[in-house]
């Protein structure tokens, strides 16, 4: 870790149990393990040093989670519109409206906070799965539920100019990095196990086909609406969701539909 960095944490840190205007720059250093003048020069005055001090104090007082989340908020922007290499810690900070050090006391790193919210994407996406897969099986009619769930997902891909498709895809050409790779390789297979699990429920009411492994289903299922996704970042004037969604459905709906004789056994 970089002096800058050491410095912000142990200020931070110390920010959690004594006054602001009681630390002092050799209180930092020790903490920080360097000398007194680092972090001198790191603050620019004692002035400027209690001033970010006093902002992280107060923003503790209020909430350190919703801190967090508007950090997190913040970096979803910032990374979806230039990118993990483009985006900086200091961009972070003036979306979120805080200080480069308030960011470095929730995360240690860009890649720390990159990871952290490739982690929450993926997870609030799963968190709504089981009721949305139970939904289309109990509706009378489940291939236009279908329809009508993708043409809902895919839809809330245009909102903010495409944000979240572009951070989207900004996580998997980001997956070259191993610790964003290792990342993402445990948030999706949450996702797929997630989605499985809901799938193999399913099957065992007699409402969906045991004749596919539900965990490949859950494969196809992601691959599908990702590539459409990814698509239409590519050439959007060249990919419809409404088209897309309708054609989904059917082929889903007429691979995936309970035979004859699961629909004669199911309860």
């Amino acid at each position: 870790m970089r002096s800058a960095e050491r410095i912000s944490k142990a200020a931070f840190e110390l920010a959690r149990h004594l006054p602001y205007d009681k630390i002092t720059y050799a209180d930092i250093a020790k903490e920080a393990g360097v000398h007194w003048t680092t972090v001198q020069r790191y603050f620019g005055s004692k002035e400027e040093m209690r001033k970010i001090l006093l902002e992280e104090q107060t923003q503790l007082g209020d909430s350190l989670a919703d801190t967090r989340t508007k950090i997190l908020e913040a970096a979803r922007r910032v990374f979806a519109k230039y990118g993990y290499e483009g985006a900086t810690l200091d961009q972070v900070a003036n979306d979120a409206g805080l200080t480069k050090g308030a960011v470095y006391w929730h995360f240690s790193s860009k890649s720390d906070l990159y990871l952290a919210l490739c982690e929450r994407s993926l997870t609030q996406l799963l968190q709504g799965l089981p009721d949305q897969i139970q939904n289309i099986f109990n509706a009378p009619n489940p291939m236009e539920a279908l329809r009508t769930l993708l043409e809902s997902q895919f839809s809330s891909c245009e909102e903010r100019n495409g944000e979240q498709p572009m951070l989207f895809f900004e996580f998997i050409s980001s997956s070259r990095d191993p610790s964003v790779r290792e990342k993402l390789c445990e948030a999706f297979s949450k996702l797929f196990q997630g989605t499985s699990d809901s799938l193999q429920e399913m099957q065992q009411k007699r409402l969906l086909t045991s004749d596919v492994d539900s965990h490949d289903l859950s494969v196809v299922l992601h691959s599908l609406i990702n590539g459409i996704v990814l698509m239409w970042i590519v050439a959007p004037n060249h990919v419809s969701f409404q088209s897309a969604s309708e054609a989904v459905s059917k082929i889903l709906w007429h691979g995936i539909q309970p035979n004859e004789q699961e629909k004669e056994n199911h309860p």
